[in-house]
């Protein structure tokens, strides 16, 4: 082995240990954090300094409360540092890999989260700062919801970023650079889709346990949460032990799934029980106390063992009918996985979605009378986004076989058949629904109605005409120029006659783009039974004069 080797293994090898460091240390710090919040410590300190090291002395002096929010920074100070570490070591050791960028990708998270934890103190405590935040989010609430908001997302994202990063200890581990004997059966589809349907359910769990112990309302909501993902934890572990018991990585931990499960739900009833449904224990020794953050602690716990569970079916466990080789090394799985997620960008045309994100937010700031609201424009441009991804979707789903007749399309998901019309069709409606639902309660009605409007224009009506009129053209331009007018409707709350010079401007750009890409591909078109004015206009005379 060259030097050259032996220091790309030593590289990977502390890669990995700054993995288990991390993981290790925000697993501590959430169960601090819970602490901080079960005895309301989060003021004790209201200041927030960038000399770090004043924090170490602050801790070190601190008694009750105090200690428990100066030691909560602390650590988090330190995960900062290793989570450095992690990004620089995994850089070097995967130089010209996709997979040293999930170092960066956990750096990046842990900033966030410093910066939102950093937010929740200033936010009272700074009247800068309160100023800053009210001016760039609208007043149509008090600070403290907002406060209460953002140490929900404070809370939430903690525990994303602990199983994001117990992911990277598992692809960094030697144990994953083995050659593994994948199974192959038909019970395998299933078991993946409900692996991962399970981890958003679990965040979206903890969640709710964050709201309810930040405002001390919604417990029903939190306990039927606990049902829903209890029952399918539940039957997950069943196919687990019934179909793939034979590989140690997804028995053992199943197992610990198990057993955490049943620690949680016994976590959660006997505080509750205790105290007869009193929320809020001032006592940071009480026995309370202390079973609500084990609650939470063991709740981030089976966040991060239903990730790594997750990761290791899609290594391990493979429909029959599934293309990858039962034989499988790190690498073709990570190579399948970048496959699979490239299809996703095709289906959903990521880079047409990002451009809509561009006009509605061109729109968005055209109209806005004043500082942007940033939480609306983001939700607007979120929202929109999902939607014209779904929309893409559908598109795709009701054209492939046309697709698969053009040159430039048959590559796509569909035609080729690395994805099946239920799976792609499924895509679209989720994609839709949860945009639309971000457009509706994050900006307002009427964006949320156009924004739905613009998506059944371009697959009801747009799409059916493709085949039956050159004047499809000048239907499929309206949806595309929408997004602009969404953007106004969601900075003004209104339409009136500048929105429709906006749509006018962008409906009139978009003719000749169109005509122009048509033209140059007015073979495929003609293959694929597309009735466009270049395919009609041999010459071209009719469509030069029209642009």
């Amino acid at each position: 082995m060259s030097s050259s080797d032996v220091k790309q293994t030593d590289l990977q090898r502390w890669a990995h240990r700054f993995a288990i460091a991390c993981t290790g240390l925000l697993l501590f710090m959430i169960a601090v954090g819970a602490m901080v919040t079960t005895t309301r410590a989060g003021d004790t300190n209201p200041g927030w300094s960038w000399r770090f090291w004043e924090w170490f002395t602050s801790w070190w002096q601190a008694q009750g409360g105090r200690a428990w929010e100066d030691g909560h920074r602390v650590i988090g100070t330190v995960i900062g540092f290793f989570g450095i570490g992690l990004a620089f070591t995994l850089w070097k050791a995967e130089k010209g890999k996709p997979r040293r960028w999930l170092g960066v990708i956990a750096l990046g998270l842990i900033c966030l989260q410093g910066v939102l934890g950093g937010l929740r103190v200033l936010v009272v405590s700074d009247a800068d700062v309160r100023d800053t935040v009210l001016a760039y989010t609208g007043g149509g609430y008090d600070v403290e919801l907002r406060r209460a908001i953002k140490a929900m997302f404070h809370g939430v994202i903690a525990q994303v970023i602990l199983s994001f990063i117990a992911c990277v200890v598992v692809v960094t581990s030697t144990r994953w650079a083995m050659p593994w004997q994948a199974q192959k059966s038909r019970d395998a589809g299933l078991s993946r889709k409900l692996s991962l349907l399970l981890v958003p359910l679990a965040v979206g769990q903890l969640a709710l346990g964050t709201l309810v112990r930040q405002t001390g309302d919604h417990v029903m909501w939190h306990v039927g949460g606990a049902f829903v993902i209890s029952t399918g934890v539940i039957v997950m572990l069943m196919r687990v032990f019934r179909f793939h018991a034979t590989h140690t990585p997804l028995r053992r931990v199943a197992t610990l799934i198990a057993f955490l499960l049943i620690t949680q739900v016994f976590l959660g009833v006997v505080p509750w029980m205790l105290t007869q449904g009193n929320l809020v224990s001032s006592d940071p020794a009480s026995t309370v106390a202390i079973l609500r953050t084990a609650h939470v602690t063991v709740g981030a716990t089976l966040l991060m063992l239903l990730s790594v569970q997750a990761l290791w079916l899609h290594r391990l466990a493979l429909p029959s009918d599934g293309e990858r080789s039962a034989v499988t090394t790190a690498g073709e799985f990570e190579h399948s996985l970048r496959t699979r997620l490239h299809d996703y960008t095709v289906l959903s045309k990521a880079r047409l979605s990002g451009l809509v994100m561009v006009t509605v937010a061109a729109g968005y700031f055209i109209g806005s009378p004043g500082k942007p609201n940033v939480v609306v424009l983001l939700a607007t441009m979120i929202g929109v986004s999902l939607v014209a991804a779904g929309t893409s979707a559908f598109n795709q789903y009701i054209e492939r076989d046309k697709d698969a007749r053009m040159e430039r399309t048959r590559n796509r998901p569909l035609p080729s058949g690395r994805m099946t019309p239920p799976h792609a069709f499924a895509f679209g409606v989720v994609t839709s629904i949860v945009g639309l639902a971000i457009v509706l309660l994050g900006v307002n009605v009427l964006a949320a109605a156009m924004t739905g409007l613009t998506s059944a224009i371009y697959v009801l009506i747009y799409t059916p005409l493709k085949t039956r009129t050159t004047l499809n053209t000048l239907v499929g331009a309206v949806p595309g120029a929408l997004p602009p007018m969404i953007g106004w409707v969601a900075a003004t709350g209104g339409i009136n006659l500048h929105a429709f010079v906006l749509f006018a401007i962008l409906y009139v750009w978009q003719l000749p783009h169109f005509w122009s890409i048509a033209w140059l591909y007015r073979e495929d078109y003609k293959e694929g039974g597309m009735r466009m004015l270049s395919v009609e206009d041999s010459d071209g005379g009719m469509l030069a004069r029209q642009i």
